[in-house]
């Protein structure tokens, strides 16, 4: 009787709270959809967090899917974001481009292929995933920067959200690590019952932000208290060991990526004083942190016989994927490609479209590179004049790569949110419809 009353007051704990979160989400929708789309982009962080046991933390134990948390809580909150744009506009923009084509004929080809995939049942659901989890990002975020009047200020507000957010998870995982003990066996941190790479995801776009702010000495963002600006170097090397010791490689190449391409593209301008006194602190936190915490805690994937494994059932899967288009050139439908490999799905983008819906995912693959293409070209040409188009570009380079690596088709939101930034962004810009 004892054990049920603390199994009762458990899950009501855990009922209460889910409810909490769900309202305070969908009103940060309504009143500040840019922030609410930040939160959305984090959902499965957030309801993982709900679930921690705080006493016996077990980071490999994934939690139990959420459809209150995961699905309820997001179809609210972009129905109340396209809400909001009603109310507040007479007339909603939603500018039409080569990004939109190529996800109409996304969804097109994910009902289509459904009739004959290896499972119907399972094809729709990825067709619906797909809609409301996935593009439903995409085209809620076009609406929200198209529509604005500070689309600038938005995207700084998305970033400092994403930059908060990762302090608050890097901090709850590490003080969990400490908590469990080190040496007492290797975990990617991540926050518990949460896969490491969503959860390296958001440390990543957080290390970008925090990144930003030191490039920028605050300016993109209009920070100008020095103790903000010295507390963002703590925080920069902080996020940094957060994210080695999620031990997620994509994602890491993504965040150094990011860095490459920003400064390449924005021909960032640091003085020599400042880069050697920050530098100088930053690797020396990062020294000590590294000394303290261990090497191989930080670094024991990317070197050992796992890395192997990984690797060549990586190679396992680009071979099935050719295999199956050659085989099925009209492809065999979402969520087929378990049963014609020993891996559950391609890891990469472009061959999850090859492998599962053939010629047709071929097209897909073809029309995608050329949208992002098009992106690389438009930084290129508004690169001088325009430094938040370049930050868009980065960022979507950075969910890319990953895609390259991890997740099957309908988990990309990241990469669907920031596309949807972009083109809006990039159509504001040459309709010179606000003043940026």
């Amino acid at each position: 009787m004892f054990l049920q009353k603390i199994l009762f007051r458990e899950k009501f704990s855990c009922l209460f709270m889910s409810i909490v979160v769900f309202i305070l989400v969908v009103l940060y929708c309504f009143k500040k959809p840019i922030l609410g789309l930040a939160l959305l982009l984090q959902t499965n962080i957030i309801r993982g967090a709900l679930k921690i046991d705080y006493v016996d933390p077990c980071f490999g134990c994934p939690n139990e899917p959420d459809i209150f948390l995961g699905m309820v809580m997001p179809l609210v909150g972009f129905s109340l974001i396209l809400l909001r744009s009603d109310f507040i506009k007479k007339e909603i923009k939603y500018p039409i481009d080569v990004a939109d084509f190529y996800f109409f004929s996304l969804l097109v080809v994910l009902l289509f292929t459904s009739a004959y995939a290896y499972d119907t049942a399972a094809a729709l659901g990825v067709f619906f995933k797909f809609l409301f989890l996935s593009f439903a990002f995409f085209f809620t975020s076009k609406i929200v920067i198209a529509n604005s009047s500070e689309p600038k200020h938005l995207i700084g507000l998305f970033l400092l959200c994403s930059y908060w957010l990762s302090i608050l998870f890097g901090i709850i995982a590490s003080i969990l690590y400490v908590q469990k003990g080190f040496g007492q066996g290797y975990w990617r941190l991540t926050i518990p019952g949460v896969h490491p790479i969503p959860y390296s995801q958001l440390i990543g776009l957080g290390a970008i932000a925090s990144f930003l702010i030191f490039v920028t000495n605050g300016a993109y963002f209009k920070i100008q208290s020095k103790f903000r600006l010295n507390f963002n170097k703590i925080i920069l090397p902080f996020l940094l060991i957060v994210l080695f010791a999620t031990n997620t490689r994509g994602v890491m190449v993504s965040f150094f990526a990011f860095v490459v391409f920003y400064i390449v593209l924005s021909k960032v301008k640091i003085k020599k004083s400042v880069l050697y006194i920050s530098g100088s602190v930053v690797g020396l936190i990062l020294f000590l942190a590294i000394a303290y915490i261990d090497f191989d805690v930080l670094f024991e994937r990317l070197f050992s016989s796992y890395t192997k494994k990984s690797t060549s059932d990586r190679f396992i899967a680009y071979y099935d994927s050719l295999q199956l288009f050659i085989n099925h050139p009209f492809g065999i439908g979402s969520e087929a490609f378990q049963h014609f490999s020993i891996l559950p799905y391609p890891h990469n983008y472009f061959l999850e479209l090859i492998a599962q819906y053939g010629i047709f995912g071929l097209a897909l693959a073809i029309l995608l590179a050329l949208v992002l293409l098009y992106m690389f070209f438009v930084t290129i040409r508004l690169k001088k004049r325009d430094n938040t188009i370049v930050i868009l570009f980065c960022l979507v380079l950075y969910f890319l790569i990953e895609a390259m690596f991890s997740f099957t088709i309908w988990m990309h939101k990241g990469l669907c949110l920031t596309m949807g930034f972009f083109m809006a962004y990039f159509y504001i810009y040459k309709t010179k419809k606000v003043n940026l």
